[in-house]
């Protein structure tokens, strides 16, 4: 049996007064994913234990069959293993996004975190600059590949949960700088003044575009020990995915990771090469893991028209050509189930319920994708049993 695990982040919400009551999913266009359901197994799954924070690190890890209480990690020692780097003994890794900031009378408000989808090779020019610029601070300065960079300091682990940029968006930033740790705001500080000299951001400032003008370190914690999936599952797996983190959690549980061309986690994502590279490695594996992170900006951005188009492009782009393919795969299942909500209306992540989607089933309980769902099927408390359940063939 193979076994297809398809994570999107971004479909769920609540309905929205200015759009007749309804949600953008209930809005979209989605004749695949509607089709799916008329023989599927559905249901609501809880991604997120009720004693953790909202986040993809959390979500993400339950989803790959980890216990997110048992495996707590944070972001940016997860990212950094996707990568293929680790800090030394004396060091921490901490996330470091290029951010735009707004201006206002009395503070800066959180304006756009990615800084404009910042491209690879502008970021690379931007982070260059630091590690050359910085000074009087043990830190260095690594490429991501977009506007999700890495930095190694030596100090010693941070206990405060530092804010991730993307819960903040207009939000003015003062209240959440680090407290404890002010050799973070030291470098903050010198990175706003290299980055406003930079010759990148003075073409961006001449273009009318706004510039990338800080930085934003986040994701501080712990790397665990993570056990293999094979040994969990006894299956071989892969993951296919534009986000760091997740390669990282890929990488510790012996996963194989592809890169895929022109995966990017936005809405401009190269959904043929990610579904392509999908269908490649059922070939060989028992288990694949499709990651799609497109809904997540927008949503968090409170883009709701943005956001019904992406749901539209997943449902054509992703849903479609996988399902057709699996007409041609003897004995294949797939799942559909997202991380955890990402509200346009809120602009936050959010600790409710999400749905999930087993195809193919004897037959289904609905004739519509939609959080409908979340009234039908067996609830799981958690995403491990659910991802348990999946692979043991209970669903």
């Amino acid at each position: 049996m193979k076994y297809l695990v398809v994570i999107v982040a971004g479909l769920t919400d609540k309905p929205f007064a200015e759009k007749d009551n309804r949600t953008p999913l209930q809005l979209a266009d989605t004749p695949n994913l509607d089709a799916l359901t008329k023989n599927a197994t559905c249901g609501p799954v809880q991604t997120i234990p009720d004693d953790l924070h909202v986040g993809n690190e959390i979500s993400c890890l339950g989803l790959l069959g980890l216990d997110p209480q048992k495996y707590s990690s944070g972001h940016a020692p997860l990212s950094a293993m996707g990568l293929g780097m680790k800090p030394a003994p004396e060091e921490i890794a901490l996330c470091c996004d290029l951010i735009t900031l707004q201006p206002t009378h009395d503070d800066m408000v959180m304006k756009d975190y990615t800084a404009g989808h910042l491209s690879p090779d502008d970021s690379g020019l931007l982070i260059d600059a630091l590690n050359e610029q910085v000074v009087d601070a043990a830190v260095t300065f690594h490429r991501g590949g977009g506007y999700h960079n890495l930095m190694f300091i030596k100090s010693p682990p941070i206990s405060e949960r530092l804010s991730p940029p993307n819960e903040l968006i207009g939000e003015g930033i003062r209240q959440f700088m680090p407290e404890e740790n002010r050799e973070l705001v030291f470098v903050m500080n010198q990175a706003q003044i290299i980055l406003h000299n930079h010759a990148h951001n003075r073409k961006r400032v001449a273009d009318k575009k706004d510039p990338v003008n800080s930085i934003w370190f986040w994701g501080n914690g712990e790397l665990p020990s993570l056990p293999s999936f094979r040994e969990r599952y006894d299956k071989s797996a892969s993951v296919i995915t534009a986000s760091l983190m997740v390669k990282g959690i890929g990488k510790l549980t012996g996963m194989d990771v592809i890169d895929v061309d022109g995966a990017t986690g936005f809405s401009d994502t190269n959904y043929s090469a990610k579904v392509s590279a999908t269908l490649k490695e059922l070939e060989s594996k028992d288990v694949v893991f499709l990651h799609i992170a497109a809904g997540e900006e927008v949503s968090l951005k409170g883009d709701i028209d943005d956001k019904i188009l992406m749901i539209e492009d997943f449902d054509a782009e992703v849903i479609k050509p996988l399902a057709q393919a699996m007409e041609a795969i003897e004995n294949i299942k797939m799942m559909v189930v997202v991380n955890h909500v990402s509200s346009a209306m809120s602009m936050k992540y959010e600790r409710t319920p999400v749905p999930y989607l087993v195809y193919p089933a004897t037959s289904g309980n609905t004739s519509r994708y939609d959080e409908q769902l979340l009234e039908t099927g067996k609830l799981f408390d958690n995403a491990p049993d659910l991802l348990t359940a999946f692979l043991t063939n209970q669903l």
